[in-house]
């Protein structure tokens, strides 16, 4: 599970903070709308396990619609 808090957007970047599971360290997220994909997080010290996290919020923001992005977003696999 992955919680993006404070999404905004704009024409070239969507930012925001993502908070995994049991974690309580934000990772600021940056999204390139042209290149659909990350570009730009950092990973804490210990948070290797994250990375595909990430990939998850990737995902998201590669398939949603400027229009429909929310200020805030949980997203859960399985």
């Amino acid at each position: 599970m992955i919680a993006l808090k404070n999404i905004k957007a704009n024409r070239e970047k969507i930012t925001c903070e993502a908070y995994v599971e049991d974690c309580r360290t934000p990772i600021l997220l940056s999204f390139d709308r042209a290149k659909n994909k990350m570009d730009s997080f950092q990973l804490p010290n210990g948070y290797a396990w994250c990375a595909s996290h990430i990939h998850h919020a990737e995902k998201y923001f590669c398939a949603v619609e400027k229009s429909e992005l929310p200020q805030e977003r949980t997203i859960m696999w399985y």
